[in-house]
C-alpha cells in the first residue's frame, strides 16, 4: 500500500507498519505446505517488492527473511513454505500504516486499513 495524496508526490511508499496485535493464522488443512502452495510461491516471487516485504515482516515482528532473495532460496522448498506462511498465515489485526514522506498515518482496525483521504489531501 500507498499513501497516494498529492502531498506524498508518488513517493509515498512503502508504509511504515507499527504494529499493535498481530495474529498468526494457521493454514485450514491443517499447516501443511502442499506442493500447489510451492508453486504458487515461486510464481508469486518475481512481483514481490522484497526489500519491501523484508521491511515488513520486521515491522509485524518476524525478522527471518534474509536481506536479499537469491535464486538458491528462490528453489529452497523449507525457505518458501516460510515465506507462504509469512504471506498467508500473518495478518495485522491492529495498527497504524506511516506514510515514509509525510508522516501521514492510516491507522488499521480489525485487519483493515482506512486509507481515506481527506478532500484537500486528493489531487
Amino acid at each position: 500500500m500507498s499513501n497516494n495524496s498529492k502531498a506524498a508526490k508518488g513517493k509515498g511508499y512503502p508504509l511504515k507498519i507499527t504494529a499493535v496485535e498481530v495474529k498468526v493464522i494457521q493454514n485450514p488443512n491443517g499447516g501443511g505446505f502442499e506442493g500447489s502452495d510451492l508453486e504458487f510461491v515461486k510464481r508469486l516471487l518475481p512481483t514481490l517488492d522484497w526489500p519491501a516485504l523484508v521491511q515488513a515482516a520486521n515491522d509485524v515482528g518476524i525478522p527471518t527473511l534474509p536481506p536479499l532473495l537469491t535464486v538458491e532460496l528462490s528453489e529452497d522448498a523449507s525457505f518458501l513454505q516460510a515465506l507462504y506462511h509469512i504471506l498467508m498465515n500473518v495478518h495485522l489485526i491492529k495498527g497504524m500504516l506511516t506514510c515514509p514522506v509525510t508522516g501521514r498515518e492510516f491507522p488499521v482496525t480489525d485487519g483493515i486499513p482506512n486509507m481515506m483521504l481527506e478532500e484537500d489531501e486528493c489531487s
